[in-house]
């Protein structure tokens, strides 16, 4: 696809999905994540918020600012927290930089 030796990974291949020998840790409980997520900076490489939060619960991609100007492909990591009720999840949006890294756009607690 394209040029400029880019390849775009199809759905079943995320990056920063967990690979081998990465120091992941595992998804901390909701009330530790609430305090981690205080520390989440935009720009922020995906493999910091990876290792702050273990590997996402729901991973995809998404389309942004369709009605804008210049509409930019984010993916978009989700985290489910069961050990409350009802359960939360944590939504991160990254977007990618020139060099091919991931980083965070946004991210929020949806209700």
């Amino acid at each position: 696809r394209g040029s400029g030796g880019e390849t775009a990974p199809g759905p079943e291949i995320l990056p920063g999905v967990p690979s081998a020998g990465g120091a992941i840790r595992a998804k901390p409980s909701y009330q530790n994540a609430q305090q981690l997520s205080d520390s989440v900076q935009t720009g922020m490489p995906q493999r910091v918020v990876e290792a702050m939060f273990g590997p996402p619960d729901k991973a995809g991609y998404k389309i942004y600012g369709r009605a804008a100007w210049t509409p930019w492909r984010a993916l978009v990591w989700e985290w489910v927290f069961q050990d409350v009720n009802p359960p939360r999840a944590l939504s991160i949006v990254f977007q990618e930089d020139g060099s091919g890294t991931w980083r965070v756009n946004h991210g929020d607690w949806p209700e």
